[in-house]
């Protein structure tokens, strides 16, 4: 069964769904929604060769809303506006688009939806406004894309996720021959402990192929995949986790890969008062039929910091970043100021 059709079988399921939940059975119950608005700004000042690059951010924007307009049937539309270091100038774009099926222990997702390869991680890290997971900021992944997810509570102790998608993320919609193929499960030994396990294929097309250095013209291409293993512990005062992740054929380039760990905490000091770090460690690999001049990139992160919330729809969060890349050996110091307003 091909992408295409099952993503007619899915709409016709939804279609049959909303009708059953139109039905008498359902006729007391009182439709509702929520207005979403969430932003991400910061002031940063840099130290040594960076401390000309200095000033205010705003590196996420979000507005939506989300309905629940059946007992198990809604839908959500998020606008994000995103800050484009590059040019300077703030992009919008349709994040979310989708509607959502959620009876008992399932829940289906048809459209521009979150994906779950590091949503996991997000929650024991979070500090989502202050940095983003390893993964996204590695870009070994996306948080959100085109396509049909699902996961399953099964019990307590185990979940699991799977996802057809575009693979392109929210900025992209392109019709051509690859789609990725995600799935992941996660073990709950305790209420404070998770194990996680995610993988992906992501089937290879020459349309979205990465450009080639001059000199490379024997590279060969294939299917990207990747890989992503995760341990969490948190509780009333202290949230943490270590995690690995690898990409292998990035971009569809056979054999150049991307690998490496991150280890976070999170510590309550106080009733308004978080103490949080973070260390990135991030290796790269390039083709043989590479010329010698094109290095591949590895580098560290180090992130340290505290949080104040004075209220529940506040978060600040000055912090001090170390950042290195390989081999350039290039050092950057960052003091930042993030901040975090969430209706």
């Amino acid at each position: 069964m091909n992408v295409k059709k099952i993503y007619l079988t899915v709409i016709v399921l939804l279609t049959y769904l909303l009708t059953f939940a139109q039905s008498p059975q359902t006729e007391h119950f009182e439709p509702s929604g929520k207005i979403i608005a969430r932003t991400f700004f910061d002031f940063s000042q840099g130290f040594g060769s960076n401390a000309d690059k200095t000033g205010f951010n705003i590196t996420r924007a979000f507005l939506g809303y989300s309905c629940q307009f059946a007992p198990t049937l809604g839908a959500t539309v998020i606008i994000d506006g995103v800050a484009s270091n590059a040019n300077g100038k703030i992009e919008p774009h349709i994040r979310n688009a989708f509607v959502s099926w959620t009876p008992a222990k399932l829940t289906l997702n048809v459209g521009q939806t979150n994906l779950y390869q590091f949503s996991e991680q997000e929650k024991y890290w979070q500090m989502r406004y202050v940095l983003t997971t390893f993964q996204d900021l590695n870009k070994m992944g996306n948080s959100v894309d085109l396509g049909v997810t699902a996961s399953w509570k099964l019990n307590r102790f185990v979940s699991a996720d799977i996802g057809i998608t575009n693979g392109e993320g929210y900025k992209k919609a392109l019709q051509n021959s690859s789609t990725r193929y995600a799935a992941g499960v996660s073990l709950y030994p305790t209420m404070q402990l998770v194990l996680r396990a995610y993988g992906d294929i992501y089937t290879e097309s020459a349309a979205m192929r990465d450009s080639l250095p001059a000199g490379a013209g024997d590279t060969k291409f294939g299917s990207q995949k990747t890989l992503s293993l995760f341990a969490g512990y948190n509780n009333a005062a202290f949230s943490g986790g270590i995690e690995f992740g690898k990409v292998w054929n990035r971009a569809f380039v056979q054999t150049k890969n991307i690998y490496g760990i991150s280890a976070f905490a999170s510590l309550q000091l106080a009733k308004k008062w978080v103490a949080f770090a973070r260390y990135d460690r991030t290796n790269a690999q390039l083709p043989t039929s590479f010329p010698s001049g094109r290095n591949a990139t590895s580098g560290q992160v180090a992130v340290a910091g505290v949080q104040f919330q004075p209220v529940k729809q506040l978060k600040i969060a000055p912090n001090f970043r170390y950042s290195a890349s390989e081999p350039a050996n290039s050092d950057t110091y960052f003091l930042y100021v993030n901040m975090e307003f969430n209706l």
